[in-house]
């Protein structure tokens, strides 16, 4: 989905929790069914959405001796992502690091649709790219002539440069603004652009968990008062970038995926739909252009 003012794009939040150290480690019990169970109840406790299946990655994770300072780190709402280090992501294991929009697996879903849409030696581009998940598996799973990705974060940039090379995909990563970076010759000839970017408004940053709140970078996150601000640019971006009949596929909030969808078809889009994610919101808003 995904993605303000400060800190910028891909800079680590400073407002992030610190996070606490267990001065008395506890005795973990041998069996590793039994630790997890012990694992789950502590986090549990501290209110951590879907606690059992974070206290089996845990447990295979670490060693007992050092199972304690994570748990300690997951009870604070780190992200368990940034605890292990590396995320799953279709079928690639990308590293991840603080200060770099973590990618989700509702993310999957929107890659999904694109790779559907690439013929052969077509041309996708990907804005706000973060990790360069969506860009990877687009890479790697569908007959793509070339794949460009863009973020305004030079932490992103150098991430998803990092992860495109650990699992062999042929990307062009660059950084800047949305398409200012691409070079002019892609002008018109873009067949899929797609992206998850920040479309979070400010005031509905309070209420978002502590995983994605205090550890995402919010540019990442938030892109103004209304949350339409990034959408709508690559909305009118893409008129200019797209070739004919190419396809923009956007990441959205929710609450606002049909107000976007109306927006697209406003500026002349067709075949204008909204698909649902993994957990049957509706999340991706899918335009094609006129020929």
């Amino acid at each position: 989905m995904v993605r303000g003012p400060s800190p910028a794009r891909g800079a680590p939040p400073h407002d992030a929790p610190e996070r606490p150290l267990d001065e008395d480690a506890p005795e973990w019990p041998v069996d590793e069914r039994e630790r997890a169970r012990r694992v789950a109840g502590r986090l549990r406790d501290a209110e951590v959405p879907d606690p059992d299946t974070d206290a089996r990655l845990l447990v295979r994770h670490a060693s007992p001796e050092g199972l304690a300072e994570l748990v300690a780190r997951r009870e604070a709402r780190e992200p368990l992502q940034l605890i292990l280090g590396a995320v799953g992501f279709r079928y690639s294991d990308l590293e991840v690091r603080p200060g770099v929009f973590i990618p989700r697996p509702e993310t999957e879903v929107l890659a999904g649709e694109a790779i559907e849409r690439v013929g052969e030696g077509a041309v996708v581009v990907e804005p706000c790219t973060g990790s360069g998940a969506v860009a990877i598996a687009v890479a790697t799973e569908s007959p793509a002539g070339a794949v460009h990705a863009t973020d305004s974060s030079p932490h992103a940039v150098d991430l998803a440069r990092r992860n495109a090379a650990a699992v062999g995909a042929e990307i062009s990563v660059r950084e800047g603004d949305l398409l200012s970076p691409l070079p002019s010759a892609l002008l018109g000839r873009v067949d899929v652009l797609v992206a998850n970017p920040p479309y979070v408004a400010t005031a509905e940053v309070a209420g978002l968990e502590p995983e994605v709140a205090d550890w995402d970078p919010r540019d990442a996150l938030v892109s103004g008062p209304t949350g339409h601000e990034v959408t709508d640019r690559l909305i009118a971006q893409g008129r200019r970038w797209l070739a004919p009949e190419g396809w923009l596929l956007l990441e959205v909030a929710a609450p606002r995926a049909e107000a976007t969808a109306r927006r697209a078809e406003a500026a002349g889009y067709e075949a204008v739909g909204v698909i649902e994610d993994l957990t049957g919101r509706e999340r991706i808003v899918r335009a094609r252009l006129r020929r």
